[in-house]
């Protein structure tokens, strides 16, 4: 299969292709009917879920104290 810029086939441990890395950016306005069908497009929860998400830094810095937390028993 050639490969298409924007569209990563990936494989499973057996190697058979089983995923698909879609750059939605690039396609999202043909995948949208599929997503929709789904009911993923426009997903409320995933927006909420995005704005609560950690900043890198803030990622980083929680991680730290978790370890600290994990030897300093």
């Amino acid at each position: 299969m050639p490969q298409v810029e924007g569209i990563k086939l990936e494989r499973d441990n057996q190697g058979n292709n089983r995923y698909v890395r879609i750059d939605l950016r690039k396609y999202g306005k043909e995948i949208e009917p599929f997503l929709q069908k789904l009911n993923l497009s426009n997903n409320e929860q995933f927006e909420h879920d995005w704005e609560q998400s950690l900043s890198p830094g803030e990622f980083k810095s929680q991680m730290h104290l978790r370890i600290k937390k994990w030897f300093n028993r």
